[in-house]
C-alpha cells in the first residue's frame, strides 16, 4: 500500500470512495444528510477544488484507490475535512496511514477534525491516535446529528529549559544570541520568562522533531557563543514535556 499525493487523474476514484463510504458510514444520520453530503463533498467539482486548494492524499495499491484524506492549512489551525476508506479495504491500516501522513505534514502545529455524534467507531479511532475533544456543535439542520470537534497537539518535541545565570547581563546576551538560532533547526520559542532578580529564565521551546533539537545543540555558532562567554555561560536544565490542555 502506498500513501501518495492525489492529482487530477485521481478525481474519479476519490469521488467513488466518497459514494461508497458516505452512505455506509452515515446511515444513522438519515437519507437527507447522506444525500446532502454526497452532493456537497463528493461531487467532481468539489473534489477538484479540494485537490487544488488543500493537501489531498490517497492510499493506493497499484491503480486502486483504497482511501482518501485531506488537510486544509488555509486557516489558523490545520483541519482534516475528509478521511475515508472503502468498506472492503477497512481494517488493513489505510486510515491510520493516511492520518499519520496528514499529521506529519504539519509536525509543529496542532491538527483538528470532527466526527458526527453517534459515530462511535470514529470516536474510538481518533482517541487511540491522540485526538482529544475540543468542543461540540449542534447539527446544521434540525434532525441532523451534531459534530464533535477534536484536536491533536503538535507532534514535535516540546521542551522546558530552566536557565540559571551567574552573570545576569552576560547570560541574557548569550540567550538572545542562541535563541535566535532556533529557526534554522525548525525550532520555535513559544515563551520566555524571567524571575524578578533577572538571574533565572524559563523557556518553552518546540522543535519539529528530536533531530532538530540535536542539530541545534551541535550548531557551530551556538557552540562558539558558549565558548566565547566561557565561565559566564548559564547552566541549563532541560525537561521534555507535553501539552495537556
Amino acid at each position: 500500500m502506498e500513501i501518495r499525493k492525489a492529482g487530477p487523474d485521481d478525481v474519479a476514484a476519490i469521488v467513488a470512495v466518497g459514494h461508497e463510504t458516505w452512505p455506509a458510514t452515515y446511515a444513522f444520520a438519515g437519507d437527507d444528510y447522506v444525500a446532502h453530503g454526497l452532493a456537497t463533498w463528493w461531487s467532481t467539482e468539489a473534489t477538484r477544488r479540494a485537490i487544488a486548494e488543500t493537501t489531498v492524499l490517497v492510499a493506493a495499491e497499484g491503480d486502486d484507490v483504497l482511501g482518501v484524506g485531506n488537510l486544509d492549512e488555509r486557516g489558523p489551525v490545520p483541519i482534516i475535512w475528509r478521511l475515508y476508506v472503502r468498506p472492503a479495504a477497512q481494517g488493513r491500516g489505510a486510515g491510520g496511514a493516511l492520518l499519520a501522513a496528514l499529521v506529519a505534514a504539519v509536525p509543529d502545529r496542532p491538527v483538528r477534525l470532527s466526527y458526527l455524534e453517534g459515530n462511535e467507531p470514529a470516536a474510538r479511532f481518533y482517541a487511540r491516535l491522540g485526538f482529544a475533544e475540543l468542543r461540540r456543535e449542534p447539527g446544521d439542520r434540525p434532525g441532523w446529528p451534531g459534530q464533535v470537534w477534536l484536536e491533536r497537539p503538535p507532534s514535535g518535541l516540546l521542551l522546558v529549559a530552566i536557565v540559571e545565570m551567574t552573570e545576569a547581563e552576560a547570560g541574557r546576551r548569550y540567550e538572545d544570541e542562541v535563541l535566535a538560532l532556533l529557526g534554522r533547526h525548525r525550532g520555535t520559542l513559544e515563551r520566555r520568562t524571567r524571575d524578578a532578580a533577572g538571574t533565572t529564565e524559563v523557556h518553552l521551546i518546540r522543535f519539529a522533531d528530536r533531530a532538530g533539537y540535536e542539530s541545534f545543540m551541535r550548531d557551530p555558532e551556538r557552540l562558539a557563543h558558549r565558548e566565547a562567554i566561557a565561565d559566564a555561560a548559564p547552566t541549563t536544565r532541560v525537561i521534555e514535556v507535553r501539552d495537556i490542555g
